[in-house]
Parts: C-alpha cells; sequence; structure tokens
C-alpha cells in the first residue's frame, strides 16, 4: 500500500528523479515517484554525457554511497558523433586527440594562431599529454563542481582554475577566433552553423550566441569522449535502492490535482490507491504540458518529432549519432535533424518550432519533404530508405535564443519557471512548492546545469 502523506511527489520516473530523492531520503523524508509516461525527458537529454557529467555523476554516487553510480561507466557505451554540416562532415567523439585533430582538420579557423599556424601537432607526446591532461581536468571539475558550487557560484574561472596549460590555451585560442569569426555577418557560416549544431545538441539550446562560460563548456563538449547511458538498465538498478531506502515507485497518471493556499493539497492518482497527499511536488521531465499545468515563461522552443525509416540494405553508413544542419535553416520552423543508426533503421529527430495549437497532420508533407531533400544533400551514403513508422511529437526540448539574465559572476541565471494550475479554466494561480527540473527552464550548459540545479535545490526541500 502506498503511503498517502509524503514529503515529495517526484512526477517523472528518470535517474535524475532518483538523484534527487536519495538526499531527500537521507533526510528521512518520505518520497513518492509517479512514473507518468506524460513527464519524461526526450531522447537526448540526460542520455548524452561527456566527461565533465560523467565525473559529476561519479562523485555523486560516491557521496550518496550509490552504487551504480559510483560504477556508471558499466552503463555508458562510448559512441561517435557524425556532424553533417552543410558540406562539411565532422567525426568526433573520440578521445580529445582525436576529436582536436579532426576539428583542426575541418574547421582549422578554430584553432589558428596569429602566425597562421594551427596549433595542432601529432606527436605521441602532444597526444598522450591532451589526452591525459583533458580526463584529469574533467574529474578535477567534476569532483568540486557536485561537491561545493552552486549555480550563482559557477563562473568560468570555476573551470579555468582547474585547467592545465595546454587546455587553457586551446581554449583561448578558440575564443578569440570565434569571436573573430562572428563578427562577420556575411562570412564563415560554415563554422556559425556548426556551433548552432552542437550547441543544441550538448546544451539544448538553439542560439548562436555564446557567453564566455557556454564557449568554455562547449569547447569541452566538442573535444570530450561521447557516451550514450543506457538509462533503461541503470533505472532498475537504482529501483532497488531506492525502495530499499524506503522510497515509493508508481506507474500511474496523475488524473487531478488539488490545490490549497497556492500549494499542493492532494493529487488524484488513476490507480487504485486513489488520491494522495504531499507537501511538495517536484517535475522531472521536458515540457509539462500534457498535464493540467502550465508552466511560465512560455519559453520560445523547438521540440522533436521522432520517426524511424529503414535505409537500403547498399548504403555505407556507420552505426552512431548524426547531427544534420544547415546555414539556411538556422531559426527557421524546421531547424535541425538528428539520427541514431543501429542496423539498417535510423531513428530520427525532425526538431520544428513549437507552436499553439500544432499538430502533425498540418505539416507531414513539410516532414517528409525536409527528410528526402537532408538525407539526399547531407547523407549521399543513404541510397534510398523507407518511412516504417508514422511521425510522432516526441518530449525533447531546445530552448531557442532569446532574452536572458546574466549574473554578474558568469553563469547566466536559469529563467525562473513559474507553475501554474490549468484544471479551471476561470482560475489561474501560481503555484508554491511545486518545482521542475529540466531543459526548459533554458539550462544554459545542458545536463551539467540542471545536475548543478537538483544537486543545489536539495538544501531547500
Amino acid at each position: 500500500m502506498l503511503e498517502k502523506n509524503v514529503d515529495m511527489a517526484l512526477i517523472g520516473h528518470n535517474y535524475l528523479s532518483y538523484l534527487l530523492s536519495f538526499d531527500l531520503l537521507a533526510k528521512n523524508k518520505k518520497v513518492l515517484m509517479l512514473d507518468d509516461e506524460r513527464m519524461k525527458y526526450g531522447p537526448l537529454f540526460g542520455r548524452q554525457v561527456c566527461e565533465l557529467e560523467r565525473a559529476f555523476l561519479k562523485t555523486w554516487g560516491e557521496d550518496s554511497k550509490v552504487e551504480p553510480f559510483i560504477n556508471l561507466d558499466r552503463y555508458l557505451i562510448a559512441s561517435p558523433l557524425y556532424f553533417h554540416v552543410d558540406n562539411s562532415v565532422v567525426h568526433l567523439g573520440g578521445s580529445p586527440f582525436e576529436n582536436l585533430m579532426e576539428l583542426c582538420r575541418k574547421f582549422p579557423l578554430f584553432f589558428l594562431k596569429e602566425d597562421g599556424k594551427i596549433v595542432f601537432n601529432s606527436s605521441a607526446e602532444f597526444k598522450d599529454q591532451i589526452n591525459n591532461e583533458f580526463t584529469s581536468f574533467c574529474q578535477r571539475v567534476g569532483q568540486n563542481t557536485c561537491r561545493f558550487s552552486s549555480l550563482q557560484s559557477i563562473s568560468v574561472e570555476t573551470f579555468l582554475n582547474h585547467c592545465p596549460v595546454m587546455i587553457k590555451e586551446l581554449f583561448h585560442l578558440f575564443k578569440i577566433n570565434i569571436e573573430k569569426i562572428f563578427s562577420s555577418e556575411s562570412e564563415h557560416w560554415e563554422y556559425k552553423t556548426f556551433i548552432y549544431s552542437a550547441k543544441s545538441f550538448f546544451q539544448s539550446r538553439m542560439s548562436l550566441r555564446s557567453s564566455e562560460i557556454e564557449l568554455f563548456h562547449l569547447f569541452h563538449s566538442i573535444i570530450s569522449p561521447f557516451y550514450k547511458l543506457k538509462e533503461d538498465k541503470l533505472n532498475e538498478e537504482l529501483k532497488n535502492i531506492f525502495e530499499e531506502r524506503g522510497g515509493q515507485l508508481k506507474r500511474t497518471h496523475v488524473r487531478e490535482w488539488k490545490f490549497y493556499k497556492e500549494s499542493p493539497w492532494s493529487i488524484e492518482l488513476a490507480s487504485f490507491e486513489g488520491i494522495i497527499h504531499p507537501t511538495r511536488v517536484s517535475l522531472l521531465g521536458g515540457i509539462p504540458e500534457k498535464l493540467p499545468l502550465k508552466v511560465f515563461p512560455d519559453n520560445k522552443c523547438y521540440k522533436n518529432v521522432s520517426s524511424q525509416i529503414a535505409i537500403d540494405e547498399k548504403s555505407i553508413l556507420e552505426d552512431g549519432i548524426y547531427i544534420l544542419a544547415k546555414n539556411n535553416r538556422i531559426g527557421t520552423n524546421c531547424a535541425l535533424m538528428i539520427f541514431e543508426k543501429y542496423g539498417h533503421y535510423c531513428h530520427v529527430e525532425q526538431y520544428v518550432l513549437k507552436k499553439k495549437g500544432q499538430k502533425i497532420s498540418f505539416f507531414t508533407k513539410e516532414l517528409l519533404d525536409w527528410l528526402h531533400q537532408d538525407f539526399e544533400e547531407l547523407i549521399p551514403a543513404v541510397k534510398s530508405f523507407s518511412i516504417s513508422s508514422d511521425f510522432k511529437f516526441g518530449d525533447e526540448v531546445f530552448v531557442a535564443e532569446g532574452g536572458v539574465r546574466r549574473s554578474r559572476i558568469g553563469l547566466q541565471q536559469l529563467k525562473k519557471v513559474r507553475i501554474y494550475d490549468t484544471s479551471s479554466p476561470l482560475l489561474k494561480k501560481k503555484l508554491n512548492n511545486v518545482h521542475y527540473f529540466g531543459p526548459y527552464k533554458d539550462a544554459h550548459l545542458g545536463l551539467f546545469t540542471t545536475l548543478v540545479d537538483i544537486k543545489e535545490a536539495q538544501q531547500f526541500l
């Protein structure tokens, strides 16, 4: 039987929900996790892990004594990334040395010195140095930010103070050259398109503008090894620990909410347990638009439309994740396409501008034309393909470029997401003790920002 009176109801079943729950359980809080399929993250957010996030999660596991996070590598799979940007193909996701070499080959202006020479050299000594120094740097920063940092205290100096000389020099060169590239409105659009697509993928933000700390995080992401998280397997292990420590998990829908003085009073579940009474509620997922709640501000953002295609057996295309970007799509209704190939199938995500009253039936032909055009122009190795599933909206959120609030210290502050009760059309009230964690907060450093946000919030929940 479920405990009806709980301190925290977590809506959304994912490893970030478990992270939030373990510290609450350690404080003897009563925690109920609701696996409501209407509240979940998209196929990318939280599952794309670079070295910094890997170190952060492992440190959190050590401090909370959660074995699956301590041994996180068991749930990570190294995966290649292929950025198809206009006329260039960039293969990333390998070692820092391999990624830097590829970037210097395909986008040499990123690391061009004033004397016209590229900073890269292919010696074994340089290779060992950059691989070792980058890994140890990420471990130090991941540990320190997990244990001692808040969103307000994180700045670019947080990273640079731990940065080896070689990595610091590479970043400063990258930053200076990015500023030069973006100072020209009519030139270097291939470079700008790559930055736009990389920010979308690693930071869940569709933007051409970057603060210094965003640039450093992006620099780290594109030269870092890349891992896919096997979240289903990880969640199975975390579920056992969660229940052993006193947490409750229920797969059901939230049928109705009741609030008293703008705070949670009761939640009616679709299951036989009926009504529960939480003191606080936390939402962990994309946009909670499928629940009877309204999120403010209504950020301009892109949503994913998912489909599956079967490619011709004669097509020569490596398994991996592909990011397709063209400069004439930046900022348009159809901005970016990402797909993962496995065998003769590809799981495709097309990112479209979110609009009120949007239905896929309104623009199915546009999606089909976009799919055929970009595969024909950017993936010539695919000779032909057939669509083997219907188009459907997913749960991914990429916040689009807009107005931002900047902290004096450096990190752009997360937009305050206010939750409103919309169960009654005549009554709209801002809710207290209802929290949201995810990319819709406009997390400028992607998953890393959300991890710090959850870690910091535990002090006050």
